[in-house]
Order: C-alpha cells, then structure tokens, then sequence
C-alpha cells in the first residue's frame, strides 16, 4: 500500500461517477432469468450455493480454501509461470493472498483493567493520530483547534512522501501499539471504548500487512486523472482559514512547498515506472490533463479572490499587510504553484512510452494479495474479492429480475420513469427540504452550519455531480457543500441526500456528536462512509415520490443499483479475473445495454489505475442493505429511525462489527 499522506482522506466524500445508462431501457424486457450472459448463452456458475455475507466466527470466508487456492502457488499466475508482468526483483512480494486469521489472528485476554486500561486505550488512540497527522495541512484541516488535541506547528509543508526504506520502522511502530493494546482485559471495556478498541486492533492488524512488502508501495497510480491528488488540492486550499497575519503567511508558505511535494509524487510514478509498474499511456495523458485543466487556471483562480476574502478575517490587519500579502500569494501561485502544475504535465507524458499497459492486479506477481488487501479495507469487511464477486453476480441477478419485472407488470411505467423528477431544484432547496423529510427516518444531529461552493467551470468534466467535505471536524459548524453545476439533473435531490442529509455529513455529524474518540471518525473507512451514503441516496427517493406509487420508486432504486453494482462488477472482473476493455464492454451489453469501448474507455482507465474505485461504493452499499435487512428481519418490530440509531450508534468499524453491535443495541 502507498504510504502517501491522502489529503482528506476521511473528510471529503464524492458522490460515485457511475456508468451512464439506464438498466431497465434494454432489450430483454420480460425474459426470464435475467443476469449475464456468456455468448453461448448460458449463465456462468460464479459463487453458486453459499450466503455471501457469512463468514464463521473467526471471520474466514467459507468459499475460500488456502490448500487448492492456486494463488498459494508462487509458480502460477496469468498463463502459466514468467508471465506476470515484469517488475523489479529488488522488491519483497507475497506469495499467497493472506488469510484472514493470518492478518487477524485470535489473541489472548490481557489482564490491564478498570481505569488503567481505559487510560491505555486514549494513550494508544492519540499516539496514532500523531503518528498519522503530522503536516501543517493536515493539522490546520482537521482542527479549528490543533491545541486541543496536543498538537503544535513546527513546520510548515504538505509532509513528505513515505520511503520503503522506512517500511520496517512503521511495521514495528504499529506492532509495538498492537501488543499494548492486546494487553488490556476488553471484558473490562464498555461502550464508546469497545467500539474503540475493536476499531483500532482491526486497523493496526491491517496497517502491519500492509507494510510487509515493498512492492506494495507501486501497485497503483498515485496522479489518477480523477482522484489523484491533484484533482482536490486547491479546493484544500481554500478551506484553510486565516485569523491571525501568520496563518495567512503560512499560507503562502503552503503555496511555495507545492514545488517540493509535487517533485516528489512525480519522482514517486518516475521510480514506479522504472520498477516495471508503469501505467498505460492513455493514463499518463489522462493525469497530464488533469495537469492542464489546472494551469488553465492561472489569469483566473478561485484562490486570488477567495485569498482576500479570507484577509478579512484578520483582526487589526494593516492596509501595508494586506497590499503585500496579496502580492505575495500573486507571485507565489503564478511563479510557483501553476508552474509546478505545467511541470507534473510535461513529466506524465515524458512517461509514455515506458511500456506499460492497461492491465488488471492479477497480471502482476503478488497483485491477487493486494488487491485482497485494498477491497479488504475499501469495502470495510474481511469478505474475499472472489466471494465479493460471488455476491455480485447474486445480487445483480436479483436486481435485474426484479427490474425487468417491475417493468413487464406495466410497460407504462416505464415511461413514467423516464419522466421522474427525485430533486426539488437546486442545492439549496434540496438541502432545506431534505432536513425536514429526513427527520421522520432518522436520529437528531447537533446544530450546524454548512457552506457551499460552486465547481469552477474548468473542473466540471473532471468532477463529480456533488461532494461533501467536513474540515474542522472538532467544530460543527465547518461543512463544505461543493456542487457541479453541469451535472445538477432531475435526480438531484438523491445525489444532495448522498452528500448531506441524511448521507455524508449527517453521518459525519452523527459520529462526532456521539463518541468521545477522535479516532472513530478521524479513521473512517472509505467503505463505511460511502455504504452509508450510498444506501441512504436510494432510501431518500421516497421523499421525492408520490405515496402509492411503490413499482416507480422500486424502479428507480433498481435502476441505480444495477448500475452500481455491474460497475462495481467491471472492478473485480478487471483485477481478480484481468477482463480487456471489449470483455467488459460484452460484460454489460450481455443485460441489453448498447455500450461501445469508446463509452467505456475512460472508466476502464479509472479502475484500472484506481483499484477498488467502485467496490468501496458498490459493496459498501451491499453490506450496509444487507445489514439493514438483516436488522429489520431479527427485529420486526423496529422502526426505520430505531435501526438506523442503532446502526448509526455501532460506531465505524468493520460491517461485521457494526451488525453484532447494532444487533445488541435493539434487544
């Protein structure tokens, strides 16, 4: 696993770029069966005869069997031995896809208890944020008030890039926070610090096999064309507040340090291209784009207004001051920041030509095991990638047959769809009326103000239809609404649900208000947040639907997990079982649809360069409908807005977690 520091990884959420199609317009309307199709016509056997969601107490996934799974063999992979792709040999490899218990095996009970170990706990919980934020722009984005939480500013610069030289040193700092943990009775620890501390040993237990292999490091495309880190930096910049001359300063000072960070990310896909893990050229010219479209701002940034808007909020701020910040952050970004873009431009195309190609994880020696470990910790569940894909091929049988059935009971009604309006207007009209639809469904969230932010018009192919970004996160009131103009459509109102009420920041503020733990939402996972936010985008059309109309809002929900899921499906089909761009193009032609490679193409360089990119939407949705329908089964009498508390109330940690948790709160 790459080591970099992702800016906002647990603060900013976007809703999913999912293939654009409509399930239900295809041609096998009322044909029975439903599901893919090979062109034999016959139905594969993926994952046939077991529950996807189980696993056994200890957490092992009952389709898997370490002695015939042929990747415990070191000589197999994609042809027959030799033929993984080349990469260097000075790299350290797996040579089998870890098991479960051998990423979290069984511990013994400590004997540390009482106050002592909830001491212990808070000790551990708080050197590991410390260990994990350590740069000025991470301090300054997390916190309205660093002070509180014992940090200080001794530098100021966007951190470095983690060396595999450092690998051991990590590994051993993680190990070292494990075996302290473990020492603690955790029949001694209740609530808020159970959750904690289950949350924390999961993650440690991940974060020392992630270190075990270099070649870990350069599996992946740091500068992806649509969530590398240049796809986000300035909309970081302008969240950062200015209350005193030396904040704004600092500022600047962030400014200039972009010319070292970017070197370094850029010396970082240099060095991975040289160890044999080179992307395709379309991928280097995807992330040279995303470059231009960044210089492209230059005569014209957000920043040069919003900087001075911020200069505002400095007390007593001299008008000599003022002028000569203004000027310096001129200089700094027309010299320094939009120069150093136009570099990382010329860099990614100097890098095509280095041989590499579009290819899946599978193709690579010891990709099965990362590609385990990401979907692993994407999808926030210890389920194996082929028993996920198991899960899919089911689910997306099912969502098709019930699809196409809705529609053969009255063709009408599809018409109806077609004409279907889940928005009523624009961001803030959605965003009053879904605070007031929501409350019926769902618990009470402290008070809060938000903002919103309009996506300048150079990122608006490159952005997302909304996104939701929670700074400060020790403060209620600093929530960020950030809203694609060119993507505001008629389903609108469900993509503002996904972001806000009663998705991301709804959850967000939910988490913050109920644990006294920093790190159960400062160490969200991906999975968690986007499952949430997910299934409640397809719970909330109902407030945009007539009562009585049950078949068009089932419709509508099918529709959007199809498209879910089969994108998520072209993710494992990629890099579990290496699908070409034209296998994934038949993939979904084989429901009816009328997609070409020319449709695809751009996607299919997404998740190759971003593995994992639709799984932590598509199975994080899964497991958290899975475990609402469980919950409503074992507690009929329940409530929507008590199983959602309960959910919500089990805390961040893993689904399986989150269920036995979730389960006890409604006995």
């Amino acid at each position: 696993m790459k080591n970099f520091k992702t800016k906002l990884l647990a603060v900013i959420c976007c809703a999913a770029v999912a293939l654009s199609m409509t399930a239900c317009g295809g041609s096998r309307h009322g044909s029975s069966g439903g599901g893919r199709r090979t062109e034999s016509g016959t139905k594969p056997e993926g994952g046939r005869g077991t529950d996807p969601t189980y696993t056994s107490e200890t957490g092992t996934d009952p389709t898997s069997d370490p002695t015939t799974d042929p990747t415990t063999d070191p000589t197999s992979g994609p042809g027959g031995y030799g033929n993984y792709i080349p990469t260097s040999d000075t790299l350290t490899y797996p040579d089998h896809v870890a098991t479960y218990e051998e990423v979290h095996p069984s511990h013994s009970r400590g004997n540390v208890s009482g106050t002592e170990a909830a001491e212990l706990l808070s000790d551990v919980e708080y050197t590991l944020i410390h260990h994990d934020i350590t740069d000025y722009v991470d301090i300054v984005i997390y916190f309205e008030h660093p002070e509180d939480f014992g940090f200080s500013i001794d530098e100021v610069s966007w951190g470095d890039i983690s060396s595999v030289d450092q690998l051991d040193e990590t590994r051993e700092f993680y190990q070292g926070q494990l075996d302290l943990l473990l020492t603690i009775d955790y029949e001694s620890l209740s609530g808020d610090d159970r959750l904690c501390y289950d949350k924390i040993v999961y993650d440690l237990e991940e974060s020392i096999y992630s270190c075990s292999y270099s070649a870990f490091n350069y599996y992946t495309m740091l500068f992806n064309y649509l969530v590398g880190p240049q796809s986000e930096v300035l909309f970081i910049m302008d969240v950062i507040q200015f209350d005193t001359l030396k904040d704004a300063e600092n500022y600047i000072l962030l400014m200039k340090d972009i010319d070292r960070y970017y070197d370094e990310m850029c010396e970082y896909e240099e060095t991975r291209a040289s160890l044999g893990f080179a992307s395709s050229d379309t991928s280097y010219e995807e992330a040279a784009k995303s470059f231009d479209n960044l210089v492209k701002q230059k005569d014209d940034c957000f920043l040069y207004e919003s900087f001075e808007e911020r200069l505002d909020n400095i007390s007593g701020l001299s008008s000599a001051d003022r002028s000569r910040l203004i000027s310096e952050h001129e200089k700094a970004m027309k010299e320094v920041v939009f120069p150093e873009f136009e570099e990382c431009a010329e860099r990614m195309r100097a890098l095509k030509g280095s041989g590499g190609v579009d290819a899946g994880l599978c193709e690579y020696r010891g990709g099965d095991a990362y590609y385990a470990m990401i979907t692993r910790q994407m999808t926030n569940k210890s389920t194996s990638p082929e028993a996920s894909a198991a899960a899919l091929d089911r689910s997306i049988d099912d969502t098709y047959t019930e699809l196409t059935a809705t529609v053969s009971k009255n063709i009408t009604l599809y018409y109806d769809f077609l004409k279907l309006k889940l928005t009523k207007g624009g961001i803030n009209e959605n965003l009053d009326y879904l605070r007031q639809a929501v409350m019926a469904d769902f618990p009470d969230i402290p008070a809060h103000e938000y903002y919103i932010m309009d996506v300048p018009e150079v990122f608006e192919e490159n952005f997302s239809p909304a996104a939701y970004l929670g700074f400060h996160l020790d403060d209620y009131n600093d929530n960020l609404i950030i809203v694609n103009n060119s993507n505001v459509d008629d389903k609108f109102g469900t993509t503002v649900a996904h972001e806000a009420y009663p998705g991301h920041m709804f959850q967000s503020l939910y988490t913050r208000s109920h644990t006294k733990h920093p790190y159960m939402y400062l160490g969200g996972s991906t999975g968690y947040m986007e499952g949430w936010a997910t299934y409640v985008e397809h719970y909330s059309a109902k407030y945009f639907v007539d009562p009585g109309n049950d078949d068009l809002l089932t419709l509508a929900k099918d529709n959007d997990v199809f498209t879910l899921l089969v994108s998520t499906r072209i993710d494992y089909g990629i890099h579990l079982e290496n699908w070409s761009l034209q296998e994934c193009v038949d993939y979904l032609n084989g429901f009816g649809l009328s997609v070409t490679s020319d449709d695809l193409a751009q996607i299919y360089t997404l998740v190759v360069t971003d593995p994992g990119y639709y799984a932590k939407y598509g199975m994080g949705y899964l497991w958290t409908q899975k475990i609402m329908d469980n919950l409503h089964e074992r507690h009929p009498n329940a409530s929507e807005k008590a199983i959602h508390t309960a959910y919500l109330d089990a805390g961040t940690g893993t689904f399986e977690q989150i269920e036995a948790k979730a389960d006890s709160l409604l006995n």
